[in-house]
């Protein structure tokens, strides 16, 4: 759903946070192929406690959030490091590139793994 919002004197409607991240999260098990951006989307939304709407995850999945949370961890560990810039390195600065490289699926899976356990 999406709400309006000004920006610069200008409304706009947005979608809203949890739906957006709830969409993201949905989008890493349908697409054919990972698109690391959405890793690092995830990854930002999740290290910021951005609430999930468990709606669309049922809708879109089938499968309860826990589950489905479990399944993009299986995703997000088959990732490969060595590939993790491809699609998104020309968007980043040379320091957030090494970060990516050498942090994003570790990062990601870690807060992946709390994120289930608050569910239990």
């Amino acid at each position: 759903s999406y709400e309006l919002k000004d920006y610069l004197g200008i409304p706009m409607l947005v979608m809203k946070k949890e739906d957006l991240f709830s969409s993201k999260l949905a989008t890493l098990s349908e697409r054919k192929e990972v698109a690391n951006r959405d890793l690092f989307d995830l990854w930002f939304f999740l290290k910021n406690g951005w609430v999930v709407n468990e709606t669309i995850i049922k809708k879109r999945s089938g499968l309860s959030l826990k589950k489905y949370l479990e399944k993009c961890l299986n995703i997000v560990e088959k990732i490969n490091e060595r590939t993790i810039l491809t699609g998104m390195g020309e968007l980043l600065d040379n320091k957030l590139k090494a970060w990516t490289k050498a942090n994003l699926k570790n990062d990601l899976l870690f807060l992946l793994k709390l994120k289930i356990e608050s569910l239990s």
